[in-house]
């Protein structure tokens, strides 16, 4: 009798970090029944000849929650071989909804600001977290897990007082039972933002907890073996924070968003990795999400956050008369300099270059010659000083240009190329939040391209199990590794050509169009049995699960 599916002729890379072999695998129902030669004819076969089978690839840390609804089909991370997302990350999640008008209405504005302009409650239908569940099952075409989002928890408990107060006990004791409730219902861990993390953070309601109630509420969902989330890792590297006291307090498995090579801080990237192997050499399971790229960051006149601070810029930049005085030289060289001074404090971005400024677009139809160009670039050709060729092109442009810097955090790409290769790290995308600035749902691409096939980082087996057995085993999923009996969550790409197009350039907005790009070299991904993606072209199945019970490994 013939197979459901048999993907023949590949070599498989099963997850394991072991050397890859000739073989085919074989799928009936939603798990791998064989993985050989010679298994027989399947109902439905894809041709590897020249492909890597492997597993499908975890993305640690994403913010799809709202994203998942609007495109079901998994755009735009299921597109580059993402079977399985962590969802709820940072404290952050459509669900549970507040009752109350107000509440609601804080936790979709600070929705919109962490997961961008496209949330929308009106398309919203569900209320408590079993609700949500609920609805993404069997319509989404992706694995979610989820995690219990302290947010939403505490304003569904507190109401207005989460966005003013420490919680009482009685509330305290109401959000733990909620957690829990979460937990058997199927999340697989707890998320927060707690005070002192990044900006955008600020002010939002797990920012008011104290940190024993983060302690009590994250350790409600070690009786589960679930995980513990936070965001602001930099914070670990802070005992001023109470953080690191924080998570010696917090049992289970614990993951830091923001593990990066921040601005001004080029030390901490391995400070924390040897943090991390500290903490771990004391039974403190801990790592860190890295994404593989270097961050760029989108500005303009509105927002031009690489002069912003600057006594000059901010003296000048309301003045009625501005361009005729950003075309004094003598004020150019003022600003040039005074971003030298600040060069190495925290609060201002760390300085790579000119070549790091490029004009991304410019409105002048005379001056679109220079677009994708950086100011090095531009000063050679117009024979001019960089500030001076950045200045006069802005003005030329009526200062209506959108420039990109190259470099805002993880520009040494040496250390990064450390953080990545650690094994205190997990390789997440941050995608679904921030569009605004950053665009980094290719990083399973990125490590198998650049990271693997350009900077020699890894081997091929070593690569995958990164992307796969490696956060799998760490998150307890019952998955990751090709295996008899296995959930069949397979990639077939093309290991010389697999590429990452979203480094290449920030897309103008995130549409339809865009998160339905297919990178070259995938050529099929499998979620539980059922074929989502093949040649470059999504299919309308909707195969994902979304529940702890049907993703991670008994307790």
């Amino acid at each position: 009798m013939a197979h459901d599916l048999v993907i023949k002729n590949g070599t498989v890379v099963d997850g394991t970090g072991s050397a890859g072999f000739a073989a085919d695998v074989a799928v009936d129902g939603d798990k791998i029944s064989a993985i050989g030669k010679n298994l027989g004819s399947g109902k439905k076969e894809i041709d590897a000849k020249g492909h890597v089978v492997a597993p499908g690839f975890i993305d640690s840390h994403t913010h799809m929650d709202a994203f998942v609804v609007q495109y079901p089909n998994g755009n735009p991370v299921v597109n580059y071989g993402v079977t399985s997302i962590v969802i709820g990350d940072c404290g952050a999640s459509c669900a549970p909804v507040p009752p109350k008008p107000e509440p609601r209405q804080v936790l979709v504005q600070y929705l919109r600001r962490v997961l961008d302009k496209y949330v929308d409650d009106k398309d919203w239908r569900w209320n408590t977290f079993g609700d949500y569940l609920n609805y993404l099952e069997g319509k989404v075409a992706i694995n979610c897990l989820p995690l219990m989002p302290h947010s939403p928890v505490r304003l569904t408990v507190m109401g207005e007082a989460a966005y003013q107060r420490a919680a009482n006990p009685e509330e305290l004791d109401s959000m733990k039972k909620m957690v829990r409730e979460g937990m058997e219902l199927g999340a697989i861990g707890f998320s927060t933002s707690p005070r002192g993390g990044p900006a955008i953070h600020a002010g939002t309601p797990s920012t008011f907890a104290e940190h024993d109630e983060i302690i009590q509420l994250a350790n409600v969902t070690d009786e589960y073996n679930g995980c513990f989330q936070f965001n602001g890792f930099q914070m670990v590297l802070q005992p001023e924070s109470g953080v690191p006291e924080m998570l010696t307090k917090i049992h289970g498995l614990q993951i830091g968003n923001e593990f990066r090579v921040r601005p001004g801080a080029k030390a901490a990237g391995i400070k924390s990795i040897q943090y991390m192997e500290d903490a771990q050499q004391r039974g403190q399971d801990i790592h860190g999400v890295v994404i593989p790229y270097q961050h760029i960051r989108r500005f303009d006149f509105d927002d031009c956050f690489l002069f912003n601070g600057l006594p000059t810029w901010e003296a000048i930049k309301n003045s009625s008369d501005i361009k005729t005085k950003l075309k004094d030289k003598e004020i150019r060289r003022k600003i040039e300099q005074e971003r030298i001074a600040c060069e190495g404090k925290l609060e201002f971005p760390e300085w790579h270059g000119w070549d790091r400024v490029m004009f991304e677009h410019l409105e002048k139809p005379d001056l679109k010659k220079l677009e994708q160009k950086n100011v090095e670039e531009i000063a050679r050709l117009t024979e001019k000083a960089p500030v001076d060729a950045f200045f006069d092109t802005w003005l030329e442009d009526n200062l209506s240009s959108r420039i990109c810097y190259h470099g805002l955090a993880n520009a040494h790409p040496e250390l990064l190329a450390e953080m990545i290769k650690s094994n205190t790290s997990l390789i997440g995308t941050d995608v679904g939040a921030h569009l605004d600035r950053f665009f980094w749902h290719g990083a399973p691409t990125k490590i198998l391209g650049y990271w693997r096939r350009e900077k020699n980082l890894f081997n091929l087996e070593e690569a995958v199990h990164k992307l796969t057995g490696f956060p799998a085993k760490r998150l307890r999923l019952n998955r990751g590794v090709l295996k008899e009996g296995m959930p069949a969550d397979i990639t077939v790409f093309d290991a010389d050509k697999i590429d990452d197009l979203v480094s290449k350039k920030l897309p103008d907005m995130v549409d339809a169009q865009e998160v339905r790009r297919h990178p070259p070299g995938m050529k099929a991904v499998v979620v539980n049995g059922a074929t989502v993606v093949e040649d470059g072209q999504c299919n309308d199945v909707f195969p994902g699960k979304v529940r702890r019970q049907q993703l991670c490994l008994p307790n």
